[in-house]
């Protein structure tokens, strides 16, 4: 286990020095996509250089020591043995050759959080559609956003095959209660199904830390690694449970006689023969910056940073930030009312601040509850300047100001 840098000598200064678009950006968008650090493009761009000059078989070939090392890693970040870990192109598809492999009865119930991912929904309605299985929202505490444990246990039936979450939604940057779900009573065969997409290299966010039995992260987010790859984490119970996926790969199945084959034990089950060995040696140095920075650095940096937005955002007249406890969030959510979440994005972007719009084609269920069609998120990363935010903070009140003039004329 790699030791990291303690919390009082903890550079930020020297991360951002280390992200390249951190100079040509004012990048608040993490929880879309963060920006690589150096080590993550060089990677890449050295084994891309490698399959130019001596074919990508050759060069694949010749990186297996170092594709067995992001198997490590990967299990290190991820709390578990690299046995229980499988890669593919992105989470949502992961999550759903996940729960598309489970064995359920027609009628069972599948426990679901309001604020899931839209992805991972739809396939939860395809397999309602296919096996006739119930799909139950959990109840949420409206003041706090938080699931409502207590109700979820309530719920908790022999029927329960399955209880789905995430760490913290696309939608809203409050931390749900992942934990003390997955120490609730339920039967033997209901496994816990967990989006890591917004915790995995933000937030402490394993197997150990959260008692998933399915763990799912892009690279792409807070870990900061290439665009199409993954990771999941399977527990000995789901590698138990979890029967063939959905489709079938020799790097998953074993071709036994012509017309037989055999799944593989472990999670390599879920992976394919075709993969970007470049993106995945590129998501291992990702992980490997997070792990030798210390998750928990990064996420003190990044609560203190979310602090001094919530301060500025709520000093603008008519902006409503939805997260009440900055320094416990993921990132932030807001309106201003002068001016619709698309068109402030617009405005932001024209002054080159990435930030997010969230609709209703990624968080239905939680925004209609909400009586919202969309917000805007800002979700800064510990490249991310505290003069970074102040130019955010003037640009958004700049254009609430402009907006509510024209509204008034």
């Amino acid at each position: 286990m790699r030791i990291a840098p303690s919390r009082d000598h903890f550079d930020a200064a020297a991360f951002r020095a280390d992200t390249p678009g951190a100079a040509t950006v004012v990048h608040l968008n993490a929880a879309g996509a963060g920006l690589p650090p150096r080590i993550v493009t060089e990677t890449v761009m050295r084994h891309l250089a490698e399959e130019a000059s001596v074919g990508p078989h050759w060069a694949a070939a010749r990186a297996q020591d170092d594709l067995q090392a992001v198997r490590a890693v990967a299990a290190e970040l991820l709390q578990c043995r690299p046995h229980n870990v499988a890669f593919g192109g992105s989470a949502g598809t992961m999550w759903a050759m996940a729960f598309l492999a489970m064995p359920i009865k027609r009628g069972a119930r599948v426990l679901v959080a309001r604020s899931e991912w839209a992805g991972n929904v739809l396939n939860l309605i395809k397999r309602r559609l296919i096996d006739g299985i119930a799909i139950d929202i959990m109840p949420v505490d409206e003041r706090t956003g938080r699931i409502d444990v207590e109700r979820v246990g309530e719920l908790l039936d022999e029927r329960t095959a399955a209880i789905c979450l995430p760490v913290v939604a696309s939608g809203s940057g409050v931390r749900q209660p992942v934990e003390l779900i997955a120490a609730l009573p339920r039967p033997e065969g209901c496994l816990l199904f967990v989006d890591g997409a917004q915790a995995v290299g933000r937030l402490p966010a394993g197997m150990a830390s959260t008692g998933a039995d399915v763990l799912v992260a892009p690279s792409r987010k807070w870990l900061r690694g290439p665009r199409g790859e993954a990771i999941m984490a399977l527990s000995d119970r789901a590698l138990e449970r979890l029967g063939d996926p959905p489709v079938l790969s020799q790097v998953g199945s074993n071709w036994t006689s012509i017309d037989s084959y055999a799944t593989r034990a472990d999670a390599r089950r879920f992976e394919t023969y075709e993969f970007s060995v470049a993106g995945r040696l590129g998501l291992g140095a990702a992980m490997t910056r997070a792990l030798e920075c210390g998750i928990e650095n990064i996420d003190d940096v990044i609560r203190a940073r979310l602090v001094r937005l919530r301060a500025g955002l709520t000093a603008i007249s008519g902006v409503t930030v939805f997260e009440e406890d900055a320094a416990n969030a993921a990132f932030l959510t807001f309106t201003a009312s002068a001016i619709v979440p698309v068109e402030l994005n617009d405005r932001l972007a024209e002054a080159n601040i990435a930030a997010a719009v969230v609709d209703r084609d990624y968080a239905r269920a939680d925004l209609e509850a909400r009586c919202l069609d969309a917000i805007n998120r800002v979700a800064p990363h510990v490249y991310t300047s505290e003069e970074d935010i102040d130019r955010f903070l003037y640009t958004v009140s700049a254009a609430s100001r402009q907006a509510r003039w024209r509204n008034a004329s």
